[in-house]
């Protein structure tokens, strides 16, 4: 008997061309997936009780876990690169200047999760977390920060060929700089509050909103005070 009936591999290659798709029309979507990892790992490290996870090794996890957290604030970013890329070349665009960002991030990671260790263990939870605030919430205000935060808002349509992964890798290096230089008071805030997903919620939500801000208007009155707010909850949770 003839007909129309499938191949037997057919279904088995249904999915691979469902995922084929979605990575050539959402080339950013598996930030979301990295994200949901890092959720899980801020929740098994928090303990009930407590804000502060003392050890080297937790500082680390926790780190990492904030750094995958934020990840999708680069997802315009990344989409934008993608998708004026080769369909066949999406993916690699994608990952490349994701891992640029990440490798910057990695880098200011080490010096910021020791600063805010030594600095948590010289004058105590309480004074780190005041000193912290104080110095977010003046950086929120600066020149430094509006620049590096316009910046965010950077695009690139990669070159064809062999250069375009050279070249989104170069983006995310300089996204992730700016990325750095424009958050780092708010990661270094979400550490010396332990890592505490309440407190990663929030910073990483001001970061959220400032991020969808015209890079004119950053609102950096309204972050301030959201800021000022975190830090004052903080302080009132382990006074």
């Amino acid at each position: 008997m003839t007909g129309g009936a499938p191949a037997r591999g057919a279904p088995a290659r249904a999915p691979l061309r469902r995922w084929r798709v979605l990575a050539g029309r959402r080339p950013e979507w598996w930030l979301w997936g990295v994200a949901a990892a890092g959720w899980l790992a801020l929740l098994g490290l928090a303990v009930p009780g407590h804000h502060h996870a003392v050890s080297p090794g937790g500082h680390a996890a926790g780190w990492a876990a904030m750094i995958a957290v934020t990840a999708p604030l680069t997802a315009r970013n990344v989409r934008h690169a993608a998708l004026r890329s080769p369909r066949a070349a999406r993916a690699g665009v994608a990952a490349a200047v994701v891992a640029g960002w990440a490798l910057v991030w990695a880098g200011a990671a080490v010096v910021l999760g020791v600063a805010a260790w030594l600095l948590s263990g010289a004058v105590g939870d309480v004074a780190a977390i005041a000193l912290v605030t104080a110095v977010t919430v003046g950086w929120q205000r600066g020149r430094p920060k509006r620049r590096s935060l316009a910046r965010c808002h950077r695009m690139i349509a990669p070159p064809l060929g062999r250069e375009a992964r050279r070249a989104c890798w170069r983006y995310g290096r300089g996204l992730g700089r700016d990325c750095v230089l424009s958050c780092w008071p708010l990661m270094t805030l979400m550490a010396v509050a332990g890592h505490h997903p309440v407190v990663v919620a929030a910073c990483a939500g001001v970061a959220w909103y400032e991020r969808r801000r015209p890079h004119h208007d950053p609102a950096t009155r309204g972050t301030s005070f959201a800021v000022a707010a975190v830090g004052a909850g903080v302080l009132a949770s382990v006074s």
